[in-house]
C-alpha cells in the first residue's frame, strides 16, 4: 500500500463518505485485513461481507459499502488513521456508542502497538 497524501479538509470528506459508525466499528477489522485491500477479488468478497453484516448503517447495495471501504482505504494510505479515529468521539448522536467505544478500543490499540499501522511506501 502507497502513502498518498490528503488534507484534513479531505480527511473529513473521507470520514463523511464512510460514516463515522462504520469506521468506529470496522477500522481495527480493515487495518488487520490490509493486505485483502490490496488484492480486488478479496475487496470485493470483504465488501460483501461488510454489505451483508451491516450494523448503525444501512446500504441498499453494496455500491454504498464499496464506498465506505474506499473512503477508509483513503484514510490509512494518508496516515491518519488516529487523527479519523479521534473524531468519532460520541458528539453525533447518529453515532453508534458501540462505534465510538470501539474506536477508542482501536486508538489504544494502535497506540500501545497491539495493533500496527500498515508501513506506507
Amino acid at each position: 500500500m502507497e502513502k498518498e497524501y490528503r488534507s484534513n479538509d479531505k480527511i473529513n470528506d473521507d470520514i463523511k463518505s464512510a460514516g463515522q459508525t462504520f469506521l468506529g466499528l470496522y477500522m481495527a477489522d480493515l487495518l488487520t485485513r490490509i493486505k485483502e485491500l490490496d488484492n480486488k477479488v478479496l475487496k470485493s468478497k470483504l465488501i460483501d461481507e461488510y454489505h451483508l453484516n451491516q450494523r448503525g448503517y444501512y446500504d441498499k447495495a453494496t455500491g454504498g459499502t464499496r464506498t465506505r471501504v474506499n473512503a477508509a482505504i483513503r484514510i490509512i494510505k494518508s496516515g491518519k488513521v488516529l487523527y479519523a479515529l479521534e473524531q468519532i468521539d460520541g458528539s453525533d448522536p447518529r453515532v453508534l456508542p458501540e462505534a465510538v467505544a470501539k474506536a477508542k478500543e482501536t486508538l489504544v490499540k494502535i497506540v500501545t502497538e497491539e495493533l500496527r499501522l500498515p508501513n506506507l511506501n
